[in-house]
């Protein structure tokens, strides 16, 4: 089987425009988060879609799926965790809860606010995961690299060839990946800030699918301002 996953249990304080979750923020009428979903069930071989979301939210997002997504019967809502480690186990185990576990089954897991994410780049994750067991989405950096361990001074400057932007998703074969979560040290979950890093704990491989620079990350009210112009919004 195929899974999405989507962990959305983040605050977004860099945010500064709005007091709410980023990916709660309303364009025309929807959450950034629905609009995500969409471009995720554009892709039929998903199974099921799980998201893991803070609880406050649980209930409105609940209805924003039953309301806007004529697939819903694929979306399961469920409590995320404290910190990004705790929600990525309460997804998983949902699913193997739901579903079983079999050798060949993936996971694409993906940021709530990259909701340009594309056909293109979930098609290939799934593929890439399924024969290599890991992989991440990419795009070589455009820009000069300049590496500062102070933040004042430039120490050196990598060379740009060997420099990729990580994007999302992270994919995996899951009982794989389950198996490399179940290793990890306390002080690992501890300093977890991309799943990926999983692989890099274990040692394993993790392979590189081309990304597209429209799929971007909502950080800042910048990124936010895009996000509305692209959606049509004159909000």
């Amino acid at each position: 089987m195929i899974f999405g996953a989507m962990l959305a249990g983040g605050s977004g304080t860099r945010i500064k425009t709005s007091a709410i979750p980023k990916q709660f923020i309303e364009i025309k009428g929807q959450p950034v988060i629905l609009y995500t979903l969409k471009n995720m069930l554009k892709v039929d071989r998903f199974d099921y879609i799980y998201i893991a979301v803070r609880n406050d939210y649980i209930d409105y997002l609940k209805k924003q799926v039953e309301d806007n997504i004529p697939q819903k019967e694929k979306v399961k809502i469920i409590e995320g965790g404290k910190e990004r480690i705790d929600s990525i186990n309460n997804v998983t185990n949902a699913i193997v809860s739901d579903n079983g576990l079999r050798e060949d089954d993936v996971i694409v897991i993906h940021d709530a606010v990259r909701p340009f994410v594309t056909e293109k780049i979930l098609n290939d994750s799934i593929d890439c995961a399924g024969k290599y067991g890991a992989c991440v989405c990419g795009l070589p950096c455009a820009d000069t690299i300049l590496h500062s361990k102070k933040g004042d001074i430039v120490d050196d400057i990598p060379p740009r060839s060997e420099l990729f932007s990580g994007q999302a998703p992270d994919s995996f074969r899951l009982k794989h990946f389950i198996d490399m979560k179940n290793n990890l040290t306390d002080e690992q979950k501890k300093i977890i800030t991309g799943t990926s890093q999983i692989c890099t704990f274990n040692n394993q491989p993790i392979y590189i699918i081309e990304g597209d620079a429209i799929n971007f990350k909502i950080t800042t009210d910048s990124d936010l301002l895009m996000v509305r112009h692209l959606l049509g919004s004159d909000e």
